[in-house]
């Protein structure tokens, strides 16, 4: 017996554990234990948020162990992985020491805190979790794989070159009928594993890499912890302990292949390694299984291991019940080998060697221009292709876009699970492999399939016309099965999907929160001999992930685990999974996403020439020319493109400053209007910058946003009210001598979430300001270019005509540009001091994009089209409101809404958190929508223009059923 594997955890003093803490870290706050089996965890955290954790090792554990942990945890991090650092004491040392109830000297060491929690506490394993984690734990092995340490040999009951004899001297303690199937099991993987394990590569490992002891960060990264297991032992034992947790966790093999998948792509397994993986799978579940009960024996009070006990026996049943050859063959594929070894598969139709892939992905360029949406697009693609190549392949795992449902409230199963082989009618089809053959025939002579069995890979493939000779039994590799069948006129193809073991055949095409692979639609493209596409949600988990490394948390960004959107079309948006969005918030892309006009016009125009504005082209004075046009008035009779909302907002002002000669300004409590420092300085939305209203510089000065709904004056005479505060604030400024150069305000209130101001207010105010001979800059950044349906800009509808208008989003497209409009002799002022360009705003490709845009609109009656729709969401939604009284007002016009959620509608108090959760809800439904005000409780409707009824309909039924479903 080995008393190394029957350890209690220490008793120690928790003051004593908090004074060390104190004395030699520098740290006071209170403990929280964290479980383990036979050491000590401590979180210290102080008040002030400051903290370490304290591992206070058993007291068998001799200094060279503790010694190779430090030393593993600094390679690890100088190689660049995360883990936590090992903290030197007051004195400069790694470690120091703590004496035992017992009298026992154990060593200590304290680390730092990693602000995040285990993978196993926060999510369930999904495939592209756990292939993420294969690479992980290959990387964790490259890289200790390197230490240069003496004797790293250690004799530890988690080592899996002692897992037999654990077993044996611990197996009493298992419950009585459990027993004989541990025991058996654990010597026959044993076996197994004695057959291959002189092949077997040996190093350094953590030892216990599973999702316990992988911590995800607020950043999405993955953090490396407890090292106390490290040793040398098999590389292929680091993957089995990962795969063990992930069995125990899920009971789903293609979960189980898919870390496999991820350690091969990062250091490539050796076939004796795959032969080794599943018995030391059980031999894991052995271990665990007896070690639970055992830990249990020895010390009663170990909640932790209590708390475990059943899930690791689960680990061990679920892992012992199925063949290690069977596992073996589906853990081969995974790697990208035969599930054989030495096996060659044959091709399944005689010319698969020079097929051509039919690209249907979310970006493929044959989908552009709205192809997707035309009913049969996949059938004339693969005909385009094979006027080229014998055989068209379609990939598994691939988001076909051409199976996106355009009504996102019926989301369509678009991401394959199989790979289907387009080709002529009566190519003949072979069996790739030998087996065990099962023939499903069509009993009216059509299209029949067969399925080929061996070694638990199931293989079927649909579409042939059997040869007559064909039945059930063996089958040799290559014999020959019949002929593709034809499914339209000259058109065939075969369907392959593969099954794990006896695994129910599952849908051949998942939805967007399907798992990419499936034991019951295995991927059988290693066996077929065609590419795989890489499953979308590792690669939006890396983007996030990316994202948030390169921008850091100061960077917005919609919902706390976004799509990832790679395509629009209309008001339409397609995330990588293949579903579609209704883009309800995007009133910079107001002729809508991918409009084909739009995108050849630049295109030409980037082939022709782009460059900046000081050159003599066109397409400037084309764009110039065209907004003129389109102005609020006459007199607004000269524009300057600029390359932003801010930009175009810092000019008004400069402009507003050179033509008066004065500096200070009046602005609208709750606006935004951009973050050059002109136009952050006249912004005093608080949701944006909490201490907006407090520092602002001594040249803003702000009056109330004239909100008539729930602003400090309501009723009829509100607009005569707030616009008398704009007079009374700019008869003073006059009286001190530091009369206002402008006043700055949206037409309608965008941060405010589309309020529209109280009648007569902007023109009282304009009167109000010109009289101490200020100007009226109008901010139509958010709500001008026909938005607001009833006409072209907000300023107009209010029946204002201001000096300097500032425009922007709209006016690109989401392309780098806006302008601002005024009056001559305001530009001039501006050349006074001195000359003005923007490199992007006025460059030949933004020009042409600005007339593209204005013509579009023109063209299309999207103006037409923003009333009439948005007239749709307004009247719809104020039709929620006698059995929804969560819903408080519907303000603005056109496709510039704004639905204030209120808890009660007498005292207005913000719905805030339940405006969160109505837009989360809302996503599922299909619907981007997010939160606007200072309140954070108006949901924003601002779509592209081209918003279609049928759209308009869905949302408010969608609406309906979110708040339903708040309200039960």
């Amino acid at each position: 017996m080995t008393d190394n594997w029957l350890l209690a955890r220490p008793e120690v003093d928790l003051d004593e554990v908090r004074a060390l803490a104190r004395r030699e870290y520098g740290v006071d706050g209170e403990l929280t234990e964290l479980g383990s089996q036979q050491d000590r965890n401590f979180l210290v955290r102080g008040v002030d948020g400051a903290g370490m954790l304290v591992k206070i090792f058993h007291p068998t554990v001799d200094a060279f162990a503790v010694d190779l942990h430090i030393a593993a945890s600094d390679r690890l991090r100088s190689e660049g992985l995360l883990t936590p650092e090992v903290l030197t004491t007051a004195g400069g040392a790694r470690t120091t020491q703590i004496v035992c109830a017992d009298g026992q000297v154990a060593r200590v060491a304290g680390f730092q805190i990693v602000d995040g929690q285990p993978l196993s506490d926060i999510t369930d394993a999904d495939g592209a979790q756990a292939e993420e984690l294969g690479e992980l734990v290959a990387e964790v092995a490259d890289v200790l794989a390197g230490m240069d340490a003496e004797d790293t040999d250690r004799n530890l009951q988690w080592e899996l070159g002692n897992a037999l004899a654990v077993v044996e001297q611990l197996i009493d303690d298992l419950p009585e009928d459990r027993r004989e199937q541990c025991l058996t099991a654990a010597r026959r993987a044993a076996a197994e594993l004695d057959a291959v394990a002189a092949d077997l590569p040996r190093q350094v490992i953590h030892g216990d890499l599973t999702a316990d002891n992988v911590m995800r960060d607020r950043r999405g990264r993955h953090w490396v912890i407890d090292l106390g297991d490290v040793a040398t032992s098999w590389r292929a034992a680091e993957l089995a302990m990962l795969l063990a947790d992930l069995m125990g966790r899920t009971d789903d093999l293609a979960i189980v292949a898919r870390a496999v998948a991820g350690f091969d792509r990062r250091a490539r397994l050796t076939d004796a390694e795959i032969e080794a993986l599943w018995p030391l799978v059980v031999l894991r579940g052995a271990v665990l299984a007896v070690s639970g009960w055992s830990q249990l024996r020895i010390d009663p009070g170990n909640d932790y291991a209590r708390e475990r006990v059943e899930h690791e026996w689960q680990v061990f049943a679920r892992t012992a019940r199925v063949p290690s050859a069977e596992v073996t063959a589906q853990l081969r594929l995974a790697a990208g080998r035969p599930h054989r070894a030495g096996l060659v598969y044959r091709l399944v139709l005689s010319q698969l060697d020079a097929a051509a892939t039919v690209d249907l992905g979310i970006r493929s360029a044959h989908l552009d221009r709205g192809r997707w949406t035309v009913p049969g697009t996949e059938q004339a693609l693969v005909r385009e292709t094979l006027a080229s190549a014998p055989v068209a392949v379609l990939r598994y795992g691939e988001s076909r876009l051409s199976r996106v449902s355009t009504d996102t409230t019926r989301p369509a199963a678009t991401r394959a699970r199989c790979v289907e082989l387009w080709t002529r009618p009566g190519v003949e089809v072979t069996a790739p492999f030998g087996g065990i053959l099962t023939v499903d025939t069509d009993p009216d002579g059509g299209a029949g399939a067969v399925e080929v069995r061996d070694a638990g890979v199931v293989l079927r493939i649909e579409g042939i016309v059997l040869d007559p000779a064909v039945a059930d039994g063996a089958v040799d590799a290559g014999a020959r099965l019949g002929r593709i069948a034809e499914l339209e006129p000259g058109l065939g193809r075969l369907r392959v999907t593969r099954r794990v073991r006896d695994a129910a055949p599952g849908d051949v095409f998942a939805d967007a929160e399907g798992e990419a692979e499936a034991p019951g639609a295995a991927d059988p493209s290693v066996i077929v001999g065609t590419d795989r596409v890489p499953d979308p949600v590792r690669a939006t988990r890396r983007a996030r992930r990316v994202r948030e490394q390169a921008v850091g948390a100061a960077a917005e960004r919609f919902y706390a685990e976004p799509p990832q959107i790679e395509r629009g079309w209309g008001a339409l948006l397609i995330d990588t999974q293949g579903r579609a969005y209704v883009d309800l918030v995007n009133n910079v892309t107001a002729i809508g996403h991918a409009h084909p006009e739009f995108a050849d016009r630049i295109s030409r125009q980037l082939h022709l020439l782009n460059t900046n504005s000081r050159f003599l082209y066109d397409a400037f004075a084309e764009f110039t020319a065209r907004l003129v046009a389109h102005s609020p008035d006459p007199s607004l009779d000269t524009v300057i493109p600029v390359n932003s909302g801010s930009e175009a907002v810092d000019l008004a002002l400069t402009l507003a400053r050179v033509a008066t000669g004065r500096r200070d300004v009046i602005a609208v409590r709750e606006s935004y209007h951009g973050w050059t420092s002109a136009a952050d300085a006249v912004s005093t939305s608080a949701f944006d910058n909490p201490h907006a209203a407090d520092s602002r510089p001594d040249w803003v000065h702000l009056v109330d946003a004239p909100n008539a709904y729930r602003g400090r004056h309501r009723g009829p005479d509100a607009g005569a009210a707030y616009a008398r505060e704009v007079a009374d604030l700019a008869r003073s400024l006059a009286d001190e001598g530091r009369p206002a150069s402008a006043f700055i305000c949206e037409p309608v209130l965008g941060n405010a979430g589309g309020v529209i101001p109280p009648a007569g207010y902007l023109t009282a105010v304009a009167d109000a300001v010109r009289a101490h001979g200020g100007l009226v800059i109008a901010d139509e950044v958010q709500v001008g270019y026909g938005r607001l349906g009833s006409s072209f800009w907000g300023s107009t509808m209010q029946g204002l005509v201001p000096d300097i208008v500032s425009v922007a989003k709209a006016a690109g497209n989401a392309y780098p540009l806006g302008a601002v409009i005024t009056r001559r002799e305001i530009v001039d002022a501006l050349a006074r001091e001195g000359t003005f360009f923007s490199s992007a705003g006025g460059a030949p490709a933004s020009a042409v994009a600005g007339s593209a845009i204005l013509d579009i609109i023109d063209a299309e009656g999207l103006q037409q089209n923003a009333a009439r729709v948005g007239g749709i969401i307004a009247d719809g939604v104020r039709a929620l409101m006698p059995r929804h009284p969560l819903i408080g007002a519907v303000h603005g016009t056109g496709l510039y809404l704004g639905i204030e959620l209120v808890r009660d509608r007498e005292t207005l108090e913000p719905a805030r958190e339940e405006a969160a959760r109505v837009c989360d809800l809302l996503l599922g439904h299909g619907f981007i929508v997010q939160a606007a005000s200072e309140r954070q409780n108006v949901l924003k409707v601002k779509p592209p223009l081209v918003l279609t009824e049928a759209d308009a309909r869905r949302f408010v039924a969608a609406l309906d059923a979110v708040l339903g479903a708040l309200r039960d």
